[in-house]
C-alpha cells in the first residue's frame, strides 16, 4: 500500500508527523510513504534545524519527502534551504493529487 501524507499547517507537531512515518513504516503491506510539505509547513521544514534533523533520523527507504516550490517562492526560500533528503516539486497540492490518482491513500496532518 502506498500513503501520501499532506504537512500543510505551518504549526504542525514534529512528533505527529514522525508517529506517523512510524506506524505506517511497520505496517506489513506498507510500499511507499510520500510527505508533502507545502504552504506554511515548508518554512517550518526549512527553517528549524532540530525539525529537519529529526525528520532525517526518523526516515528509512520507503519514505519520501516533498517541498513544494510555490511555497518556497511565497517565502522567499532557496533551494539551499531544501535538506538533501528532500526533493522540490513545483506544486504541493499536484503531487499530492498525482499521488492520491496512482492510488496511494490521502492523510492529512
Amino acid at each position: 500500500m502506498k500513503y501520501v501524507i499532506q504537512v500543510a499547517n505551518g504549526t504542525i507537531m514534529p512528533g505527529l508527523v514522525f508517529n506517523v512515518i512510524k506506524n505506517l513504516s511497520v505496517i506489513e503491506d506498507t510500499e511507499e510513504i510520500n510527505v508533502v510539505f507545502f504552504g506554511p509547513s515548508v518554512v517550518s521544514l526549512l527553517h528549524h534545524t532540530q525539525l529537519r534533523n529529526q525528520l532525517k533520523e526518523n526516515l528509512n527507504e520507503k519514505t519520501n519527502i516533498y517541498v513544494c516550490r510555490n511555497a518556497m517562492n511565497m517565502f522567499d526560500l532557496k533551494d539551499s534551504d531544501v535538506p538533501d533528503y528532500a526533493a522540490i516539486v513545483p506544486a504541493g497540492i499536484h503531487k499530492i493529487a498525482k499521488l492520491v490518482k496512482s492510488g496511494a491513500v490521502y492523510i492529512a496532518l
